[in-house]
């Protein structure tokens, strides 16, 4: 599955794991206030499946983080298994959409992406993240990092695209990063507005 690192230990990155089997997301949170639904599903099917749910949190003006799983970014667009065009299929859902690249992104990404989704109009907003984001660098680099004898020219620029692509997946990962909340923007109507 593509979300097992972050499931290992029951939950991800702390937030308490609620685990539902071929359920959409749960109903509009538009009656708790100050709060962000969040939902992790798996690439292709998963994130088809919430499609309905995506739309009903627009209407609602509920703001919800819906956390896919994708192929990886190696694999994009070269017929990976379950590799669609996900950030295409949300874009007229959510206030935002974004497919991380590097590690080093995914902190970021998901800190903007929650602010995103409680200013202003509160909604959805999906964040794509590839396999390869997700696992250690060591698994990573065992499973596309190439052979250690590359044979030939043709195998060793090979070789040399791997490595690179891996130290730039990874590049900045271990580096320390913000975690506290961005602040929230909440439009407030004027005295003009609101007629008194």
């Amino acid at each position: 599955p593509t979300f097992s690192p972050a499931s290992v230990d029951g939950g991800f990155w702390g937030v308490p794991k609620i685990g539902v089997q071929m359920e959409p997301l749960p109903p509009p949170l538009h009656f708790l206030p100050g709060r962000i639904g969040v939902a992790a599903v798996t690439a292709g099917p998963g994130v088809t499946n919430t499609v309905t749910a995506v739309k009903n949190a627009q209407m609602a003006e509920s703001p919800v983080l819906l956390i896919g799983g994708a192929a990886a970014t190696l694999q994009k667009g070269r017929g990976a298994l379950q590799d669609i065009d996900q950030l295409s299929l949300f874009k007229t859902l959510c206030k935002s959409c974004v497919s991380v690249r590097a590690v080093r992104d995914i902190v970021p990404a998901l800190r903007k992406a929650i602010v995103t989704a409680q200013s202003g109009t509160p909604g959805p907003v999906f964040v794509e993240l590839p396999i390869d984001v997700l696992y250690p660098f060591r698994v990573v680099e065992k499973e596309i990092g190439g052979t250690k004898s590359a044979r030939g020219l043709r195998g060793r620029v090979v070789q040399w695209y791997l490595q690179n692509y891996i130290r730039n997946l990874f590049a900045g990962a271990w580096e320390p990063r913000d975690v506290s909340p961005l602040p929230v923007q909440v439009p407030l109507a004027t005295e003009d507005e609101v007629g008194f």
